[in-house]
Formats: C-alpha cells, structure tokens, sequence
C-alpha cells in the first residue's frame, strides 16, 4: 500500500527546526562561543555561516509550508 508525502506539512516542521536552530547558531556566533564537537573544535566563524544558510532554509521552508497556495 503506498501512501502521498504531505510535502507542505513536512516544510511546516522543517522550517520551525531551521528558525531555531538559525536562531541559537546566530547566538553562538554572536557571543563568540566555541564548540566541541567529536573532537573537533567548531570556531564561532562558522557558526555565523551556518546561521545565516539555515535562515535561508528556514524561508524557503515556510514559503513551501505556509505562504504557498496548495494544489488542488
């Protein structure tokens, strides 16, 4: 039995996730926090780049989610 992807509510999930995680990337760049992660040490430079693809992703996400008209 197959069953549709419901595109537009899995875009409405993904864009909550990218705004909160571009939010708190956002945070760690702009309060110069360093991360370890599996024994790597993430500088806050890329933390600011990863915010701001995120914040990209977040806008295309609810575009597709919320702002789109559905299909019918």
């Amino acid at each position: 039995m197959l069953a549709r992807v419901q595109w537009r509510e899995i875009s409405k999930f993904l864009s909550g996730a990218f705004f909160v995680s571009a939010g708190v990337l956002f945070y760690l760049y702009v309060m110069d926090v360093s991360v370890p992660v599996a024994g790597f040490i993430v500088p806050p430079t890329v933390h600011g780049v990863r915010s701001i693809v995120h914040a990209v992703l977040f806008a295309v996400t609810f575009w597709f989610g919320f702002m789109r008209k559905p299909r019918l």
